[in-house]
């Protein structure tokens, strides 16, 4: 899977970057980390493959999470994130259920996305 703009992406906004920060993590954040925070994965890829040629773009799956004390503030952050990711590229595939942290007290609101890049 080519690296996609996620971190840079979401750093540029200035009012995701007023409620993250710099707590946007892949697979998962650091024990501790403060609230809101948002981690993303990569969930594979789908070569472009030509028989006369190798594969010359990819189409790859990102699951991201928002984790928050608040569902209500976590669905914001949900909704700001997906939007600025989109409007830089990224194809929105629809949200998942909601998860609950109930040791950490935390309520995730995740959705996935798609990327087409170069290889």
């Amino acid at each position: 899977m080519a690296i996609s703009p996620i971190y840079k992406t979401l750093q540029q906004d200035p009012i995701l970057l007023t409620l993250l920060g710099d707590r946007i993590f892949p697979n998962k954040a650091p024990l501790g980390t403060n609230t809101p925070y948002l981690v993303w994965q990569g969930l594979g890829s789908d070569p472009a493959n030509n028989l006369d040629c190798s594969s010359k773009s990819e189409n790859s799956s990102v699951q991201f999470v928002v984790w928050h004390k608040d569902i209500r503030k976590a669905e914001e952050i949900r909704l700001a994130a997906s939007k600025v990711l989109e409007a830089a590229g990224f194809y929105y595939l629809g949200e998942h259920p909601d998860n609950e942290d109930e040791e950490a007290k935390l309520h995730g609101r995740g959705w996935d996305m798609n990327w087409w890049s170069q290889r």
